[in-house]
C-alpha cells in the first residue's frame, strides 16, 4: 500500500483521522519503518497524509455531528456484543474508536462555554491585551503537553465562536499548536538514529515550515492590511467556526501536496542530514521483496544472494573482535536479515506449496544452518573479546579469528567465482576440527596455568564454538552441493543480475 506515494498519502490521511496525534502517528510509522516493512519514501508519504487527516477531523467537529457520533457508538456497540455479528467485531471496534474520538472532541468544544464563564479565565484573556504572540506561545505549550494539535485547535475555535478571543488570536492558536507538536516530537525522538530520525525530523520540519510560511502572512495581513490567506478563508460562506477550522485544513493541504511532489528530493536531503548507519543498511534486504514470489525459481535465486550476504555479515563479526568494537549491533542486524529471509521463504511456501519443493526445502535447510552458525560465531566472538590481554591469549584470539574468518571468506569466494578447484579446497577447509581444538586447549593451559577458572572456561567456550561452527559449515557446504551443481547456481545468479 505504501509502495505508491499517492496510496501511502491516502492511508496516512486515514491514520491521521484515527490517531489524532502527530507524535503518536509518527512513532507508529517509525516502528513500521524500523521493521523494514516500508521505505523511507513511503513513510514520508504516510506522514504527509497524516497531517491532512488530523486537520480534516477538526473541520468535521465544527459541524453538528454529536448525534451522529452517538448513533455510530450505539450501532458499533451492538455489533461488538452480538454473537450473530461476530465476524464484524474488528470493523465495529474501529468505528467505535473513531466515534469516541469524534465525541471526545465534541465534548471538548462544548466545554469551552463553562470555561469562558470563569472570572479568572476572562481576566487572563483580558490581561493579554489581544496579543497574537501570547496566543501562539500558549497554544504551542498546550500542544506539547497534550500531544494533540487538533484538540488545542478545537478549543481555540470554540473560544472564538463564544467571542472570548479574536479571530487573529485563534489563527495564531492554530499555528502555535503546530509548533508545539514539532517541539514535543523533537524531544521524544532525541534517541532515534538514522532512518528513524529522518522520519521524525521530517514531521517536525513540516510543522516548523507550516509556521514559517503562514505566521508571517498573518502578520502582513494584520499590520499592513494586505489581503492574503485570512481574507481568502473568511470570504468563504461558512460559519465562523468552520472558517476558523479552514485555517488549519487548507494551509495543511497546500503544504502537504507541495511536499508530496517534492518527496524524492526530500528523502535525499534527510538522508544527507541524518545518514543511515552501516549496521542499519546491513539489516535491510537487498534482493528479496514483496513481489519476488511471483516466480519461484527467481525468488530462490534471490534468497541465495541474500544468504550470501548473511555469510558476509558473519565475516564482519571478526572485525569487531579485531578492532574491539561492539558486536551487538552487527548481531542484531544479522538477526533481522535472517528473519526477513525466513519470512520470505515461508511466504513463498504458502503461495506456491507444490512448486520447486526440493529447492525450497534445501534453502530452508541452509537458512537454519546459517541461523545456528550465527549463534555459534556470536558465542565465539563474545568470548574472544573478553580474553585477557596476555601474549598467549592474544595469539589465541588472532589464530581463531583469522582462521575461522578465512574459511568463511573462502566459501564466499567459491560461491562467487564458481571455481570447481577452489570449491573442492573449501570443502576440505570445512572438515572436522575437534582434534585440533583439543590440542589448542592443552597447549593453552600449559602456557597459562595462572589463569582462573572463568578464563579457562572462556577458552573452552571458544574452542567448542569453533568445533560447532566447522561442523555447521561442512553441513552448509554439503547442502549447497546437494541442492544443485555449483555451475548451475552461478549461471542462475548471473541471469538474475
Amino acid at each position: 500500500w505504501t509502495g505508491n506515494p499517492m496510496a501511502a498519502f491516502a492511508w496516512g490521511a486515514v491514520a491521521g483521522v484515527i490517531t489524532q496525534s502527530l507524535s503518536a502517528l509518527t512513532f507508529i510509522v517509525v516502528s513500521i519503518l524500523r521493521s523494514g516493512l516500508i521505505s523511507t519514501k513511503g513513510g514520508f508519504a504516510v506522514i504527509l497524509g497524516g497531517n491532512i487527516g488530523i486537520t480534516l477531523l477538526v473541520l468535521v467537529v465544527t459541524f453538528d455531528i454529536k448525534l451522529v457520533a452517538l448513533y455510530v457508538l450505539g450501532a458499533a456497540s451492538a455489533v461488538m456484543v452480538s454473537e450473530w455479528t461476530f465476524r464484524y467485531r474488528p470493523v465495529a471496534a474501529s468505528f467505535f474508536g473513531g466515534a469516541m474520538i469524534v465525541l471526545g472532541l465534541v465534548l471538548l468544544k462544548d466545554s469551552a462555554a463553562p470555561l469562558a464563564d470563569q472570572p479568572w479565565f476572562g481576566e487572563m484573556i483580558e490581561g493579554t491585551g489581544g496579543s497574537l504572540l501570547f496566543a501562539f506561545v500558549v497554544a504551542a505549550l498546550l500542544s506539547a503537553v497534550v500531544q494533540s494539535s487538533s484538540a488545542v485547535c478545537v478549543l481555540g475555535i470554540s473560544l472564538a465562536t463564544l467571542g472570548v478571543i479574536t479571530v487573529d488570536q485563534t489563527v495564531m492558536v492554530v499555528y502555535g499548536s503546530s509548533l508545539g507538536s514539532a517541539l514535543i516530537l523533537y524531544l521524544l525522538s532525541a534517541s532515534l538514529r538514522a532512518r528513524s530520525r529522518q522520519l521524525a525530523m521530517y514531521q517536525a520540519g513540516l510543522s516548523v515550515l507550516f509556521c514559517a510560511l503562514f505566521v508571517p502572512l498573518l502578520f502582513i495581513e494584520v499590520y499592513f492590511d494586505v489581503p492574503l490567506v485570512k481574507a481568502l478563508i473568511l470570504s468563504i460562506d461558512l460559519s465562523l467556526g468552520q472558517q476558523l477550522a479552514l485555517f488549519f485544513v487548507l494551509p495543511s493541504i497546500f503544504l502537504s501536496l507541495i511536499m508530496l511532489v517534492a518527496l524524492g528530493p526530500s528523502v535525499r536531503i534527510f538522508e544527507i542530514l541524518w545518514p543511515a548507519t552501516a549496521v542499519e543498511e546491513l539489516s535491510r534486504t537487498k534482493f528479496i521483496h514483496d513481489h519476488a514470489s511471483t516466480d519461484v525459481e527467481t525468488s530462490l535465486a534471490l534468497v541465495d544472494l541474500e544468504q550470501r550476504r548473511v555469510l558476509e555479515t558473519l565475516s564482519s563479526y571478526f572485525d569487531a573482535v579485531r578492532h574491539g568494537t561492539a558486536l551487538e549491533p552487527i548481531v542484531k542486524a544479522n538477526g533481522q536479515l535472517l528473519a526477513e529471509i525466513h519470512d520470505f521463504l515461508a511466504d513463498l511456501g504458502r503461495h506456491h506449496p507444490m512448486h520447486s519443493m526440493e529447492q525450497r526445502t534445501s534453502m530452508l535447510t541452509r537458512q537454519q544452518l546459517l541461523c545456528w552458525l550465527a549463534e555459534q560465531l556470536q558465542t565465539m566472538c563474545e568470548a574472544l573479546q573478553v580474553l585477557p590481554d596476555t601474549p598467549s591469549c592474544n595469539n589465541l584470539r588472532t589464530s581463531i579469528c583469522e582462521g575461522v574468518d578465512a574459511v568463511i571468506l573462502s566459501l564466499l569466494h567459491s560461491l562467487e567465482t564458481g571455481d570447481e578447484d577452489f570449491w573442492m579446497y573449501t570443502k576440505e577447509l570445512t572438515g572436522c576440527r575437534s582434534e585440533l581444538m583439543r590440542k589448542v586447549r592443552n597447549e593453552y593451559w600449559g602456557k597459562e596455568p595462572s589463569l582462573d577458572t572463568v578464563e579457562h572456561n572462556q577458552v573452552i567456550t571458544i574452542t567448542n564454538a569453533v568445533e560447532q561452527a566447522f561442523f555447521l559449515l561442512s553441513k552448509l557446504v554439503q547442502e549447497i552441493n546437494a541442492s544443485a551443481t555449483l555451475s548451475t547456481q552461478v549461471l542462475l545468479t548471473k541471469h538474475v543480475h
